[in-house]
């Protein structure tokens, strides 16, 4: 094994590979690196950062799992850019919930306050081809005759919900928000609860651009869907928010939220 490096050296009793992943992002953006951008190679990123090559690995390990980075291996392999989506901050959240005791019903509080905010946003954009994507994804759902495919619909239509905002904050934390939540609702979104009615409505008001109908439409949504939990028999609100259920979902898109390359 090699000894430590001069720059590891330095780093008495702090986290080299740390550091080194903040000096790396920062390298990213001052050199205006892309998602799909590959990095150096290793004996080059070791020299450039002065660390060893375990250091070097665990600093490309920290930023793999924050998303920043895909590592591929063989033939054209090796570490680029990504764009971390809204799994990584789902993840980090939940993690951070789980330990506070936080419950499904706290998730749907934060998206009952968040979500009417986004729908007026939409609304006053008023964006044609945002909004043609939100009602094929509702027609997709009101068609859906199985539990899971409602649920897959549900997640994306409020995912194109909150990306239409053009706000990369809302859009990340509300399907996050939505994402965690999935873990949580293990009752399925059956078709008569109101919540398809008043997406359509919530549709019509983004159409016509009214900002105001919208955000009471968005509203009526999410109580739609908090009234289901409440009134079942599973006590579905009080399930506790817990890092692995969460963590083992399928990723959002399956994955189309982060860079793929060729």
């Amino acid at each position: 094994m090699g000894g430590l490096s001069s720059a590891e050296s330095r780093a008495a009793g702090g986290s080299v590979p740390r550091v080194t992943a903040r000096r790396m992002m920062r390298e990213a953006v001052a050199r205006r690196l892309v998602p799909g951008d590959r990095l150096a190679s290793e004996p080059t990123l070791m020299s450039y950062f002065d660390v060893s090559r375990g250091s070097l690995r665990e600093t490309l390990r920290v930023l793999s799992y924050l998303g920043a980075i895909d590592v591929r291996s063989g033939p054209g392999g090796g570490a680029r850019i990504a764009r971390p989506g809204p799994r990584v901050v789902g993840s980090a959240l939940a993690i951070a919930l789980q330990f506070r005791g936080t419950t499904l019903r706290g998730l749907l509080e934060a998206r009952a306050v968040l979500e009417p905010v986004a729908a007026r946003l939409v609304a006053q954009r008023g964006d044609t081809s945002d909004l043609a994507m939100l009602r094929a994804c509702h027609d997709r759902l009101a068609a859906s005759s199985t539990a899971a495919h409602r649920q897959r619909e549900r997640l994306e239509f409020h995912r194109l919900l909150a990306a239409a905002t053009g706000n990369d904050v809302l859009e990340l934390v509300l399907t996050a928000l939505a994402w965690m939540g999935d873990a949580l609702d293990r009752t399925g979104p059956g078709p008569g609860d109101g919540s398809d009615e008043a997406r359509g409505a919530l549709l019509a008001a983004i159409g016509a651009g009214d900002a105001a109908g919208a955000a009471g439409h968005a509203a009526t949504v999410l109580a739609a869907t908090t009234g289901r939990l409440r009134d079942g028999a599973a006590r579905a609100l009080d399930e506790r928010v817990l890092w692995p259920d969460v963590d083992e979902l399928p990723d959002i898109e399956d994955r189309k939220d982060v860079a793929t390359w060729t």
